[in-house]
Protein backbone atom coordinates (compact mmCIF):
# COMPACT_ATOMS: atom_id res chain seq x y z
CA UNK A 1 0.00 0.00 0.00
CA UNK A 2 1.02 3.30 -0.54
CA UNK A 3 1.66 6.06 2.52
CA UNK A 4 -1.61 7.41 1.51
CA UNK A 5 -2.97 4.59 1.76
CA UNK A 6 -1.58 3.46 4.90
CA UNK A 7 -2.71 6.26 6.68
CA UNK A 8 -6.12 6.71 5.77
CA UNK A 9 -6.38 3.10 6.67
CA UNK A 10 -5.04 4.45 10.09
CA UNK A 11 -6.84 7.33 10.46
CA UNK A 12 -10.20 5.56 10.02
CA UNK A 13 -9.89 2.71 12.03
CA UNK A 14 -8.81 4.87 14.65
CA UNK A 15 -12.77 6.44 14.01
CA UNK A 16 -14.05 3.26 15.01
CA UNK A 17 -12.78 3.16 18.85
CA UNK A 18 -13.00 6.72 18.67
CA UNK A 19 -17.10 6.30 18.18
CA UNK A 20 -17.07 3.62 20.50
CA UNK A 21 -15.23 5.85 23.55
CA UNK A 22 -17.28 8.90 23.13
CA UNK A 23 -19.92 7.43 24.28
CA UNK A 24 -17.91 5.20 26.25
CA UNK A 25 -16.08 8.46 28.36
CA UNK A 26 -19.98 10.12 29.18
CA UNK A 27 -21.12 7.03 30.30
CA UNK A 28 -18.03 6.07 32.23
CA UNK A 29 -17.43 9.88 33.50
CA UNK A 30 -20.99 11.07 33.93
CA UNK A 31 -23.96 8.58 33.87
CA UNK A 32 -23.59 7.58 37.20
CA UNK A 33 -23.25 11.41 38.06
CA UNK A 34 -26.13 11.93 35.78
CA UNK A 35 -28.44 9.08 37.79
CA UNK A 36 -27.81 10.06 41.17
CA UNK A 37 -28.00 14.14 40.92
CA UNK A 38 -29.74 14.90 37.90
CA UNK A 39 -32.36 12.34 38.27
CA UNK A 40 -32.45 11.67 41.45
CA UNK A 41 -31.79 8.06 41.57
CA UNK A 42 -30.15 6.16 44.41
CA UNK A 43 -26.65 4.89 43.84
CA UNK A 44 -27.73 1.48 45.11
CA UNK A 45 -30.08 1.17 42.04
CA UNK A 46 -27.73 2.47 39.68
CA UNK A 47 -24.95 0.57 41.14
CA UNK A 48 -27.22 -2.82 40.98
CA UNK A 49 -28.44 -1.71 37.08
CA UNK A 50 -24.99 -1.66 36.34
CA UNK A 51 -23.85 -5.04 37.33
CA UNK A 52 -27.18 -6.91 36.79
CA UNK A 53 -26.94 -5.52 33.09
CA UNK A 54 -22.93 -6.77 32.84
CA UNK A 55 -24.11 -10.02 33.99
CA UNK A 56 -27.11 -10.55 31.54
CA UNK A 57 -25.16 -9.04 28.61
CA UNK A 58 -21.38 -10.22 29.61
CA UNK A 59 -20.69 -12.66 27.32
CA UNK A 60 -22.52 -11.54 24.34
CA UNK A 61 -19.25 -10.21 22.88
CA UNK A 62 -18.19 -13.65 22.11
CA UNK A 63 -21.56 -14.41 20.48
CA UNK A 64 -21.03 -10.82 18.31
CA UNK A 65 -16.93 -12.81 17.95
CA UNK A 66 -18.59 -16.08 16.70
CA UNK A 67 -20.97 -14.47 14.38
CA UNK A 68 -17.68 -12.51 13.18
CA UNK A 69 -16.14 -15.78 12.45
CA UNK A 70 -18.48 -16.97 10.52
CA UNK A 71 -19.79 -14.18 8.29
CA UNK A 72 -18.90 -14.44 4.94
CA UNK A 73 -20.03 -11.12 3.22
CA UNK A 74 -18.26 -9.49 0.05
CA UNK A 75 -17.39 -6.62 2.64
CA UNK A 76 -15.57 -9.23 4.83
CA UNK A 77 -15.99 -10.47 8.15
CA UNK A 78 -15.88 -7.74 10.34
CA UNK A 79 -16.52 -4.74 8.14
CA UNK A 80 -19.70 -5.13 7.71
CA UNK A 81 -20.70 -5.16 11.70
CA UNK A 82 -19.62 -1.33 11.66
CA UNK A 83 -22.46 -0.25 9.59
CA UNK A 84 -25.17 -2.80 11.19
CA UNK A 85 -24.50 -1.62 14.50
CA UNK A 86 -23.21 1.68 14.22
CA UNK A 87 -26.40 3.41 13.17
CA UNK A 88 -28.23 1.79 16.45
CA UNK A 89 -25.39 2.67 18.63
CA UNK A 90 -26.07 6.55 17.88
CA UNK A 91 -29.56 5.78 18.45
CA UNK A 92 -29.49 4.65 21.83
CA UNK A 93 -27.03 7.10 22.75
CA UNK A 94 -29.44 9.38 22.48
CA UNK A 95 -32.26 7.20 24.12
CA UNK A 96 -29.62 7.23 27.19
CA UNK A 97 -30.17 10.95 28.09
CA UNK A 98 -33.21 11.04 27.12
CA UNK A 99 -35.75 10.39 30.14
CA UNK A 100 -38.90 10.99 30.31
CA UNK A 101 -40.90 11.78 33.70
CA UNK A 102 -43.89 9.52 33.32
CA UNK A 103 -46.10 11.62 35.22
CA UNK A 104 -44.24 11.39 38.11
CA UNK A 105 -44.48 7.50 38.39
CA UNK A 106 -41.01 6.77 39.38
CA UNK A 107 -41.45 2.66 39.18
CA UNK A 108 -41.99 3.68 35.05
CA UNK A 109 -39.10 5.81 35.10
CA UNK A 110 -37.24 3.05 36.29
CA UNK A 111 -37.72 0.47 33.84
CA UNK A 112 -37.14 3.05 31.28
CA UNK A 113 -33.83 3.60 32.16
CA UNK A 114 -33.21 0.04 32.99
CA UNK A 115 -34.49 -1.39 29.34
CA UNK A 116 -32.69 1.40 27.51
CA UNK A 117 -29.12 0.81 29.43
CA UNK A 118 -29.83 -2.81 28.91
CA UNK A 119 -30.20 -2.70 24.65
CA UNK A 120 -27.54 0.09 24.68
CA UNK A 121 -25.31 -2.51 26.23
CA UNK A 122 -25.92 -5.59 23.49
CA UNK A 123 -25.50 -2.95 20.36
CA UNK A 124 -22.33 -1.69 22.26
CA UNK A 125 -20.65 -4.99 22.05
CA UNK A 126 -22.14 -5.35 18.36
CA UNK A 127 -20.26 -2.22 17.15
CA UNK A 128 -17.18 -2.26 19.04
CA UNK A 129 -15.96 -6.36 19.03
CA UNK A 130 -15.46 -6.13 15.00
CA UNK A 131 -12.71 -3.24 16.33
CA UNK A 132 -10.39 -5.62 17.44
CA UNK A 133 -11.32 -8.71 15.42
CA UNK A 134 -10.28 -6.81 12.10
CA UNK A 135 -7.14 -6.11 13.26
CA UNK A 136 -5.18 -9.24 12.60
CA UNK A 137 -7.35 -8.91 8.61
CA UNK A 138 -5.80 -5.20 8.32
CA UNK A 139 -2.35 -6.01 7.82
CA UNK A 140 -0.12 -9.69 8.63
CA UNK A 141 2.90 -7.46 9.79
CA UNK A 142 3.59 -7.15 13.40
CA UNK A 143 4.85 -3.48 13.39
CA UNK A 144 2.23 -2.16 10.87
CA UNK A 145 -0.36 -3.71 13.50
CA UNK A 146 1.19 -1.97 16.31
CA UNK A 147 1.03 1.23 14.26
CA UNK A 148 -3.00 0.33 13.46
CA UNK A 149 -2.93 -0.06 17.66
CA UNK A 150 -1.49 2.88 18.45
CA UNK A 151 -3.21 5.08 15.88
CA UNK A 152 -6.55 3.79 17.45
CA UNK A 153 -5.61 4.99 20.62
CA UNK A 154 -4.56 8.24 20.05
CA UNK A 155 -7.82 8.48 17.77
CA UNK A 156 -9.63 7.59 20.90
CA UNK A 157 -8.25 9.56 23.24
CA UNK A 158 -8.45 12.87 21.47
CA UNK A 159 -12.52 11.91 21.23
CA UNK A 160 -12.65 11.63 24.65
CA UNK A 161 -10.62 14.15 25.79
CA UNK A 162 -12.78 16.52 23.73
CA UNK A 163 -15.66 14.80 25.37
CA UNK A 164 -14.37 15.21 29.05
CA UNK A 165 -13.53 18.89 28.82
CA UNK A 166 -16.29 20.24 27.22
CA UNK A 167 -19.21 17.91 28.26
CA UNK A 168 -20.36 19.89 31.13
CA UNK A 169 -19.79 23.47 29.47
CA UNK A 170 -21.83 21.93 26.94
CA UNK A 171 -24.36 20.83 28.63
CA UNK A 172 -24.85 24.10 30.28
CA UNK A 173 -24.66 26.04 27.30
CA UNK A 174 -27.24 24.06 25.63
CA UNK A 175 -30.03 23.70 28.36
CA UNK A 176 -29.96 27.15 29.34
CA UNK A 177 -29.71 25.97 32.95
CA UNK A 178 -31.87 23.11 32.52
CA UNK A 179 -29.51 20.26 32.97
CA UNK A 180 -31.61 17.60 31.99
CA UNK A 181 -32.46 19.38 28.72
CA UNK A 182 -28.65 19.98 28.08
CA UNK A 183 -27.96 16.37 28.51
CA UNK A 184 -30.75 15.31 26.26
CA UNK A 185 -29.29 17.87 23.51
CA UNK A 186 -25.89 17.19 24.22
CA UNK A 187 -26.42 12.98 24.04
CA UNK A 188 -28.50 13.70 20.32
CA UNK A 189 -25.28 15.79 18.70
CA UNK A 190 -22.76 12.66 20.18
CA UNK A 191 -25.48 10.20 18.88
CA UNK A 192 -24.77 11.41 15.03
CA UNK A 193 -21.37 12.03 15.56
CA UNK A 194 -20.85 7.91 16.64
CA UNK A 195 -23.19 7.09 13.43
CA UNK A 196 -20.95 9.02 11.06
CA UNK A 197 -17.53 7.94 12.18
CA UNK A 198 -18.92 4.08 12.13
CA UNK A 199 -20.03 4.45 8.88
CA UNK A 200 -16.71 6.20 7.37
CA UNK A 201 -15.34 3.30 9.09
CA UNK A 202 -16.87 0.94 7.00
CA UNK A 203 -16.81 2.53 3.73
CA UNK A 204 -12.86 3.08 3.81
CA UNK A 205 -11.85 -0.09 5.55
CA UNK A 206 -10.71 -3.33 3.91
CA UNK A 207 -9.96 -6.62 4.86
CA UNK A 208 -6.97 -7.53 2.87
CA UNK A 209 -5.01 -10.52 4.18
CA UNK A 210 -8.17 -13.09 4.85
CA UNK A 211 -7.47 -14.65 2.02
CA UNK A 212 -3.94 -14.80 2.08
CA UNK A 213 -3.90 -17.55 5.16
CA UNK A 214 -5.94 -19.58 3.33
CA UNK A 215 -2.84 -22.14 1.50
CA UNK A 216 -0.74 -21.85 4.87
CA UNK A 217 -3.66 -22.82 7.16
CA UNK A 218 -4.71 -25.71 4.24
CA UNK A 219 -1.07 -26.66 4.35
CA UNK A 220 -0.86 -26.58 8.46
CA UNK A 221 -3.34 -28.27 9.02
CA UNK A 222 -5.36 -25.12 10.96
CA UNK A 223 -8.72 -25.40 11.56
CA UNK A 224 -11.42 -22.98 11.74
CA UNK A 225 -15.50 -22.31 11.62
CA UNK A 226 -15.52 -24.37 14.74
CA UNK A 227 -18.64 -24.47 16.81
CA UNK A 228 -18.66 -22.15 20.09
CA UNK A 229 -17.73 -24.98 22.37
CA UNK A 230 -14.98 -25.80 20.09
CA UNK A 231 -13.82 -22.46 19.98
CA UNK A 232 -14.23 -22.09 23.57
CA UNK A 233 -12.18 -25.34 24.47
CA UNK A 234 -9.56 -24.28 22.22
CA UNK A 235 -9.43 -20.31 23.73
CA UNK A 236 -8.78 -22.59 27.31
CA UNK A 237 -5.84 -24.14 25.81
CA UNK A 238 -4.60 -20.79 25.09
CA UNK A 239 -2.44 -19.94 28.58
CA UNK A 240 -1.45 -16.37 27.21
CA UNK A 241 -4.81 -15.52 25.86
CA UNK A 242 -6.51 -16.83 29.49
CA UNK A 243 -4.23 -14.82 31.45
CA UNK A 244 -4.26 -11.80 29.45
CA UNK A 245 -8.10 -11.96 29.53
CA UNK A 246 -8.40 -12.09 33.45
CA UNK A 247 -5.77 -9.10 33.44
CA UNK A 248 -8.25 -7.41 30.45
CA UNK A 249 -11.21 -7.78 32.90
CA UNK A 250 -9.19 -6.48 36.20
CA UNK A 251 -8.07 -3.52 34.14
CA UNK A 252 -11.47 -2.21 33.01
CA UNK A 253 -12.83 -2.95 36.09
CA UNK A 254 -9.92 -0.74 38.04
CA UNK A 255 -10.38 2.10 34.94
CA UNK A 256 -13.95 2.11 35.38
CA UNK A 257 -14.22 2.74 38.97
CA UNK A 258 -11.56 5.53 38.63
CA UNK A 259 -13.55 7.33 35.82
CA UNK A 260 -16.37 7.19 37.23
CA UNK A 261 -15.76 8.47 40.66
CA UNK A 262 -13.49 11.44 39.34
CA UNK A 263 -16.19 13.76 39.51
CA UNK A 264 -17.04 13.01 42.56
CA UNK A 265 -13.20 13.48 43.98
CA UNK A 266 -13.00 16.52 42.43
CA UNK A 267 -16.57 17.70 44.16
CA UNK A 268 -16.01 16.26 47.17
CA UNK A 269 -12.74 15.74 48.31
CA UNK A 270 -11.06 18.43 46.50
CA UNK A 271 -13.68 20.71 46.05
CA UNK A 272 -13.05 22.29 42.90
CA UNK A 273 -15.70 21.94 41.03
CA UNK A 274 -14.46 24.63 38.35
CA UNK A 275 -11.56 21.96 37.10
CA UNK A 276 -13.99 18.99 36.67
CA UNK A 277 -13.25 19.83 32.73
CA UNK A 278 -9.67 20.76 32.47
CA UNK A 279 -9.05 17.70 34.64
CA UNK A 280 -11.31 15.26 32.42
CA UNK A 281 -9.91 16.87 29.62
CA UNK A 282 -6.42 16.07 30.34
CA UNK A 283 -7.12 12.47 28.96
CA UNK A 284 -5.49 14.01 25.65
CA UNK A 285 -1.95 13.23 27.30
CA UNK A 286 -2.91 9.43 26.74
CA UNK A 287 -1.88 10.00 22.89
CA UNK A 288 1.57 9.99 24.57
CA UNK A 289 1.33 7.09 26.15
CA UNK A 290 -0.28 5.76 22.78
CA UNK A 291 2.57 6.56 20.41
CA UNK A 292 5.02 5.52 22.78
CA UNK A 293 4.28 1.62 22.29
CA UNK A 294 5.81 1.28 18.67
CA UNK A 295 8.96 2.53 20.20
CA UNK A 296 8.80 0.76 23.73
CA UNK A 297 8.20 -2.67 21.76
CA UNK A 298 11.49 -2.25 19.99
CA UNK A 299 12.99 -2.26 23.51
CA UNK A 300 10.99 -4.70 25.59
CA UNK A 301 8.55 -7.41 24.92
CA UNK A 302 4.88 -6.72 24.86
CA UNK A 303 4.35 -7.99 28.42
CA UNK A 304 6.78 -5.77 30.13
CA UNK A 305 5.36 -2.81 28.38
CA UNK A 306 2.31 -3.50 29.96
CA UNK A 307 3.35 -3.57 33.40
CA UNK A 308 5.56 -0.44 33.24
CA UNK A 309 2.92 1.38 32.17
CA UNK A 310 0.43 -0.21 35.15
CA UNK A 311 3.30 0.74 37.39
CA UNK A 312 3.37 4.03 35.74
CA UNK A 313 -0.01 4.23 36.65
CA UNK A 314 0.16 3.35 39.98
CA UNK A 315 2.47 5.70 40.71
CA UNK A 316 0.66 8.46 39.26
CA UNK A 317 -2.35 7.94 41.03
CA UNK A 318 -0.56 8.41 44.65
CA UNK A 319 0.44 12.01 43.51
CA UNK A 320 -2.59 12.88 43.31
CA UNK A 321 -3.83 13.09 47.31
CA UNK A 322 -0.62 14.77 48.09
CA UNK A 323 -1.99 18.27 47.83
CA UNK A 324 -5.01 17.44 49.73
CA UNK A 325 -3.52 19.22 53.40
CA UNK A 326 -1.93 22.10 51.82
CA UNK A 327 -5.16 22.99 48.78
CA UNK A 328 -2.40 22.82 45.90
CA UNK A 329 -3.69 21.51 42.88
CA UNK A 330 -0.18 20.65 41.18
CA UNK A 331 0.35 16.81 42.82
CA UNK A 332 -3.55 16.33 41.39
CA UNK A 333 -2.77 17.62 37.46
CA UNK A 334 0.71 15.61 37.50
CA UNK A 335 -0.31 12.50 38.60
CA UNK A 336 -3.38 12.72 36.49
CA UNK A 337 -0.84 13.80 33.52
CA UNK A 338 1.31 10.39 34.76
CA UNK A 339 -1.19 8.28 34.81
CA UNK A 340 -3.14 8.68 32.06
CA UNK A 341 -0.01 8.56 29.45
CA UNK A 342 0.23 5.39 31.50
CA UNK A 343 -3.09 4.12 30.90
CA UNK A 344 -2.59 4.99 26.81
CA UNK A 345 0.25 2.82 27.06
CA UNK A 346 -1.67 -0.06 28.64
CA UNK A 347 -4.29 0.09 26.63
CA UNK A 348 -2.54 0.87 23.38
CA UNK A 349 -0.36 -2.21 24.02
CA UNK A 350 -3.39 -4.64 25.35
CA UNK A 351 -4.90 -4.65 21.89
CA UNK A 352 -2.16 -5.65 20.13
CA UNK A 353 -1.49 -8.62 22.79
CA UNK A 354 -4.38 -9.67 21.67
CA UNK A 355 -3.65 -9.74 18.29
CA UNK A 356 -0.85 -11.98 19.06
CA UNK A 357 -2.41 -13.84 20.92
CA UNK A 358 -4.81 -14.60 17.74
CA UNK A 359 -1.31 -15.32 16.07
CA UNK A 360 -0.39 -17.55 18.79
CA UNK A 361 -3.58 -19.93 18.65
CA UNK A 362 -2.78 -20.55 14.50
CA UNK A 363 0.96 -21.36 15.00
CA UNK A 364 0.35 -23.45 18.49
CA UNK A 365 -3.24 -24.49 18.48
CA UNK A 366 -4.23 -24.98 14.62
CA UNK A 367 -6.83 -23.18 15.40
CA UNK A 368 -8.29 -19.55 13.16
CA UNK A 369 -11.34 -18.21 15.41
CA UNK A 370 -10.03 -14.67 15.14
CA UNK A 371 -13.79 -13.09 16.44
CA UNK A 372 -13.87 -14.94 19.31
CA UNK A 373 -10.30 -14.49 20.58
CA UNK A 374 -10.74 -10.76 19.66
CA UNK A 375 -14.33 -10.49 22.02
CA UNK A 376 -11.56 -9.85 24.71
CA UNK A 377 -11.78 -6.72 25.06
CA UNK A 378 -15.58 -6.44 24.41
CA UNK A 379 -16.01 -9.37 27.51
CA UNK A 380 -13.82 -6.94 29.59
CA UNK A 381 -15.07 -4.09 29.15
CA UNK A 382 -18.82 -5.04 29.85
CA UNK A 383 -17.93 -6.99 33.03
CA UNK A 384 -15.39 -3.80 33.98
CA UNK A 385 -18.52 -1.96 33.93
CA UNK A 386 -20.60 -4.33 35.46
CA UNK A 387 -18.04 -4.79 38.64
CA UNK A 388 -16.60 -1.17 38.38
CA UNK A 389 -19.94 0.35 38.14
CA UNK A 390 -21.50 -1.63 41.11
CA UNK A 391 -18.48 -1.38 43.43
CA UNK A 392 -18.68 2.34 42.76
CA UNK A 393 -22.16 2.57 43.97
CA UNK A 394 -21.86 0.17 46.78
CA UNK A 395 -18.94 2.14 47.78
CA UNK A 396 -20.91 5.51 47.53
CA UNK A 397 -23.42 3.71 49.32
CA UNK A 398 -21.51 2.73 52.11
CA UNK A 399 -19.84 5.49 52.72
CA UNK A 400 -22.96 7.26 53.27
CA UNK A 401 -23.11 9.54 50.11
CA UNK A 402 -25.78 11.96 50.12
CA UNK A 403 -26.51 13.50 46.50
CA UNK A 404 -28.31 16.19 48.51
CA UNK A 405 -25.54 17.42 50.56
CA UNK A 406 -23.10 19.95 49.39
CA UNK A 407 -20.29 18.78 52.54
CA UNK A 408 -19.87 15.24 52.58
CA UNK A 409 -18.85 13.28 56.00
CA UNK A 410 -15.56 11.73 56.79
CA UNK A 411 -16.84 8.16 55.82
CA UNK A 412 -17.97 9.40 52.24
CA UNK A 413 -14.95 10.97 51.63
CA UNK A 414 -13.16 8.37 52.53
CA UNK A 415 -14.98 6.29 49.90
CA UNK A 416 -14.89 8.40 47.23
CA UNK A 417 -11.00 8.31 47.70
CA UNK A 418 -10.97 4.64 48.12
CA UNK A 419 -12.73 4.28 44.72
CA UNK A 420 -10.75 7.38 42.77
CA UNK A 421 -7.50 6.20 43.88
CA UNK A 422 -6.66 3.14 46.13
CA UNK A 423 -8.92 0.38 44.46
CA UNK A 424 -7.08 1.00 41.06
CA UNK A 425 -3.32 0.80 42.83
CA UNK A 426 -4.16 -2.30 43.99
CA UNK A 427 -5.60 -4.18 40.86
CA UNK A 428 -3.30 -2.66 39.13
CA UNK A 429 -0.63 -3.90 41.04
CA UNK A 430 -2.07 -7.35 41.04
CA UNK A 431 -2.28 -7.50 37.21
CA UNK A 432 1.48 -6.65 36.87
CA UNK A 433 1.45 -9.95 39.49
CA UNK A 434 -0.67 -11.88 37.00
CA UNK A 435 1.53 -10.90 33.95
CA UNK A 436 4.61 -12.27 35.06
CA UNK A 437 2.53 -16.09 34.49
CA UNK A 438 2.23 -14.83 30.48
CA UNK A 439 5.13 -16.21 28.52
CA UNK A 440 3.95 -15.39 25.00
CA UNK A 441 7.20 -13.87 22.70
CA UNK A 442 6.00 -11.99 19.99
CA UNK A 443 9.20 -12.44 18.50
CA UNK A 444 9.03 -15.98 18.00
CA UNK A 445 5.34 -16.36 16.61
CA UNK A 446 6.26 -13.35 13.95
CA UNK A 447 9.38 -15.18 12.84
CA UNK A 448 7.06 -18.60 12.43
CA UNK A 449 4.23 -16.52 10.62
CA UNK A 450 6.88 -15.48 8.07
CA UNK A 451 8.84 -18.57 7.91
CA UNK A 452 5.23 -20.57 7.72
CA UNK A 453 4.13 -17.95 4.85
CA UNK A 454 7.38 -18.55 2.75
CA UNK A 455 7.20 -22.15 3.07
CA UNK A 456 3.38 -21.96 1.94
CA UNK A 457 4.20 -19.60 -1.32
CA UNK A 458 7.42 -22.08 -1.94
CA UNK A 459 4.95 -25.34 -2.13
CA UNK A 460 2.17 -23.49 -4.19
CA UNK A 461 5.25 -22.38 -6.73
CA UNK A 462 6.13 -26.42 -6.33
CA UNK A 463 2.84 -27.41 -7.28
CA UNK A 464 2.42 -24.98 -10.07
CA UNK A 465 5.82 -26.04 -11.54
CA UNK A 466 4.86 -29.60 -11.70
CA UNK A 467 1.32 -28.61 -13.11
CA UNK A 468 2.88 -27.16 -15.54
CA UNK A 469 5.65 -30.33 -16.39
CA UNK A 470 2.32 -32.34 -16.10
CA UNK A 471 0.44 -30.43 -18.81
CA UNK A 472 3.55 -30.13 -20.80
CA UNK A 473 4.06 -33.77 -20.92
CA UNK A 474 0.25 -34.68 -21.94
CA UNK A 475 0.63 -32.05 -24.80
CA UNK A 476 3.76 -33.58 -25.53
CA UNK A 477 1.94 -37.36 -25.44
CA UNK A 478 -1.18 -35.98 -27.30
CA UNK A 479 1.55 -34.41 -30.33
CA UNK A 480 2.97 -37.84 -30.66
CA UNK A 481 -0.14 -39.44 -30.84
CA UNK A 482 -1.14 -36.87 -33.39
CA UNK A 483 1.45 -37.78 -35.69
CA UNK A 484 1.46 -41.38 -35.44
CA UNK A 485 -1.77 -41.22 -36.54
CA UNK A 486 -0.83 -39.13 -39.29
CA UNK A 487 1.59 -40.89 -40.40
CA UNK A 488 -0.73 -44.18 -40.48
CA UNK A 489 -3.16 -42.27 -42.69
CA UNK A 490 -0.12 -41.73 -45.35
CA UNK A 491 0.54 -45.61 -45.32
Amino acid sequence: MSKVQIWKQRIFYGATDMAGNLIWQIVGLYLLFYYTTVLGISPAFVGTLFLVVRVIDAFDGVVYGYLIDHTHSKYGKSRPYFLWFGVPLGILTMLLFFNPTFGGNKAFQLAWISLVYTLFSLVYSGANTPITAILPSLSSDPDERTNLASARMVMTNIGTAVIGAISLPMVAKLGGGNTKLGWTIWAAIIGVVIMLLFFGAFANLREHNAVDNTAVDEANHIKSHLSVGESLKGAAKNTPWVLLSIGFILLQTFWVIRMQTAVYYLTYVYRRTDMIGLFNGLIIVAVIGNLSVPLLSKFMKHRNVMVVALLGFAVGEAIMPLGLSSGSMIPLFTGMIISTIAMGAAFSISFVMIADTVEYSRLKLRIDEPGILSSVPMVGAKLGMGLGGFLSGMILSWGGFQASAKIQDAKALSAISASFIWIPIVIAVAICVILQFYKLDEAEVAAEVKAQAAAAEKRAAEQAQTTDTAVTADSAVADDESDEDLSDGNL
